[in-house]
């Protein structure tokens, strides 16, 4: 059985020695897949909740929001602020990250007035008296073409003066 037909080698076609190097190809790629799933289970790409706050003489304010995402997902963003003195015109300013490749479902409870300021979404509420607190959940959707970095700062302004301010960025994987 050692007549190979016209044009074969031992060495080529049936030892593969030429070919060896692509067996830890393979391995490396499908090492590279196993770390990506394993990072992914133990939650790095997205939907943790992490919170964010700020406060100033006359009000508190707590953001809590994913910080990493990934296309598609569903998520709340909530929003606490608590008058440390009357907020006679409260308003929430939520920067272009919380809009930008992203799709607002629901806003509860409703803001009595939306507008925009600079490309930002702002939220205007009834008075605050002092010691109460305004709570705001926002239901929202990574739309699936959005990848990047993005700024998601929220600012608790009374009209036009800014009472605090919560710096935030936003990850969104593929």
């Amino acid at each position: 059985m050692s007549d190979l037909p016209d044009g074969l080698t031992p060495e080529r076609h049936r030892d593969l020695s030429s070919r060896a190097y692509r067996v830890w190809v393979r391995r490396g790629v499908l090492l590279a897949l196993t770390a990506v799933c394993a990072i992914a289970l133990a939650g790095a790409f997205g939907q943790t909740a992490t919170t964010s706050t700020a406060e100033g003489p006359d009000a508190a304010l707590a953001v809590e929001a994913p910080s990493r995402l990934r296309g598609g997902l569903l998520f709340q963003g909530e929003i606490e602020v608590r008058a440390l003195r009357r907020v006679a015109q409260p308003r929430i300013v939520l920067d272009r990250g919380w809009s930008d490749g992203i799709t607002r479902n629901t806003i509860s409870p409703e803001p009595v007035d939306q507008g925009d300021a600079a490309g930002r979404l702002v939220l205007a509420y009834d008075e605050l008296p002092a010691g109460r607190t305004l709570t705001v959940r926002i239901q929202m959707q990574v739309n699936p073409t959005t990848v990047g970095a993005r700024p998601q700062d929220v600012e608790v302004r009374d009209g036009d003066r800014v009472l605090a301010r919560a710096d935030r960025t936003l990850l969104i994987f593929p």
